[in-house]
């Protein structure tokens, strides 16, 4: 809008001055014209003599030449249109001229940080430039153009000497920053981001610098640990400062370091705690110490070694704990579950005396238990004098080894007493008709009689009576130890 009102008005200023030329022109025109005309047509003596044309040899008139003919010169505003094209050529370029100016560099100018920069000078350039258009107004446009190009410059060298300063003081910024030198950082961080805000590395630096404080803060701390070589706090402390500031190479360094050298002393605690609890028979504590060991370094030769060891001890733990149990178990008169003990012991350990003849022990006394168990579940079988004999043996046998278990002793009683009471025979009186035939399955023959005692062991027996012309008579008799007074009448009755 101000270009428009300007050209405006230097148009009107510039038909003005135009007209005016036109005027001026023209009257010198007419005078010249008038003065010219008089010269020329006015008679003059040697004018009214008639001359001869002149010819050639060949008789043809000869053209007067028009060298020495007098000019005559016509006045015409040749000088003002040329003056006026100039002009509007300056006028345009100043109009290109002032619209560079006002896209690139006054917006620059204009802003708050180059007046930080430079306030005078930002007062100055911007008068300059209202002198510029004064004189465009006034259609002095190569005043114009002369004032704006001058403004330009010294606008542009300006900015030149900001962006210089503000370099310098990024720089000195990033110097200080990079010394931990908080103080000077931050002062010539803000005079960076004062002189150019909007500067993305300005801003960046700011937002570290900010961070300085916490930063020195915890590599003091660092500092503080590492001489008292705590490196658990060590390590926290770096991985603070790298968290605020993760370009810190050399706290990165250190922090890597350290975590190693941690590393390495936590593995070696680790691998020597479950040595020591090894040798302290110590079992789960060693096996939480391989667990934590193998979290560091699981493949390392430290931790197969005492991977090693806590498998030896734990077998030989096994092995003590069969042991133990079969132990407990002989003391409890539990041979079933000793044997049990021993045999899983024998499969840790096989060649152990001990535990050889334990588990023979334990097998012979089961052995004998179920035998003598079956002898007092089925007494009826004493009837037998072999299973009698027999059932005698293992009794003694029992009683060679009563003292170690109570249990088999009181069995091996039970069957002694058993197999005594079925060795005292009992006094079975039998009565008949004279005629019939008596006799005692798997024993023998009674024979033919009226009355008749006989003896036989307790147990379960058949009589069984035979007369010609009936059916043979079956008694059966249970005759217990003991049985005294036992009187039976074998009388066949059924006729054929």
């Amino acid at each position: 809008m101000l270009l428009e009102k300007l050209e405006q008005e230097s148009r009107a200023s510039g038909r003005r001055s135009l007209l005016l030329a036109l005027g001026f022109f023209g009257v010198t025109g007419f005078v010249v014209a008038f003065l010219l005309a008089v010269f020329v047509f006015w008679p003059t003596p040697e004018a009214s003599t008639i001359q001869a044309e002149p010819v050639r040899e060949d008789g043809t008139p000869v053209q007067p030449s028009l060298e020495n003919t007098p000019e005559v010169v016509s006045e015409t505003p040749v000088s003002a249109v040329a003056e006026e094209r100039a002009e509007n050529e300056i006028r345009e370029q100043f109009k290109a001229d002032l619209t560079l100016f006002q896209n690139d560099i006054e917006p620059d100018v204009t802003k708050p940080e180059f007046a930080a920069w430079n306030e005078p000078a930002q007062r100055a350039l911007l008068v300059e430039k209202e002198a510029a258009l004064d004189a465009f107004a006034q259609g002095q446009y190569a005043d114009a153009a002369a004032k704006l190009a001058a403004v330009s410059k010294s606008a542009s060298e300006e900015l030149a000497a900001r962006d210089t300063a503000f370099g310098e003081a990024l720089g000195a910024a990033r110097t200080a920053f990079a010394d931990d030198n908080y103080e000077q950082a931050s002062l010539h961080g803000a005079r960076a981001l004062q002189l150019q805000p909007d500067s993305k590395d300005a801003q960046d630096l700011g937002a570290g610098i900010a961070k300085l404080p916490d930063i020195l803060t915890a590599l003091e701390k660092a500092a503080v640990a590492r001489v008292e070589n705590n490196l658990e706090a060590e390590v926290a402390e770096l991985a603070a400062v790298l968290a605020l500031d993760p370009a810190r190479a050399a706290q990165g360094e250190r922090l890597a370091a350290v975590r190693t050298e941690l590393r390495e002393r936590q593995f070696t605690a680790r691998i020597d705690a479950g040595l020591g609890n090894v040798l302290g028979r110590k079992l789960g504590a060693a096996r939480a110490d391989l667990k934590a060991a193998r979290s560091v370094y699981p493949d390392r030769r430290e931790t197969r070694l005492l991977a090693e060891k806590i498998e030896t001890l734990a077998t030989a733990l096994k092995f003590e704990q069969m042991v133990a149990g079969a132990k407990a178990a002989e003391q409890d008169d539990d041979w079933s579950a000793a044997e049990d003990f021993y045999a899983r012991a024998g499969a840790i350990v096989p060649d152990d005396p001990n535990v050889t003849g334990g588990y023979q022990l334990a097998t012979e006394i089961n052995r004998l238990q179920r035998q003598l168990t079956d002898i007092l579940d089925n007494p009826d079988r004493m009837a037998s004098e072999t299973v009698a004999n027999d059932a005698a043996e293992q009794a003694t046998k029992a009683q060679d080894i009563e003292d170690l278990s109570p249990s088999l002793a009181r069995m091996a009683q039970d069957v002694t007493r058993l197999v005594e009471s079925y060795a005292q025979k009992v006094s079975i009186r039998i009565l008949s008709d004279g005629v019939t035939r008596i006799s005692v399955r798997g024993v023998g023959q009674v024979g033919v009689t009226t009355d008749r005692t006989i003896e036989l062991r307790p147990g379960s027996y058949i009589f069984e009576g035979t007369r010609a012309g009936f059916r043979s008579k079956l008694i059966t008799v249970d005759v217990p130890p003991g049985t005294e007074g036992l009187t039976l009448e074998i009388y066949p009755d059924e006729p054929v």
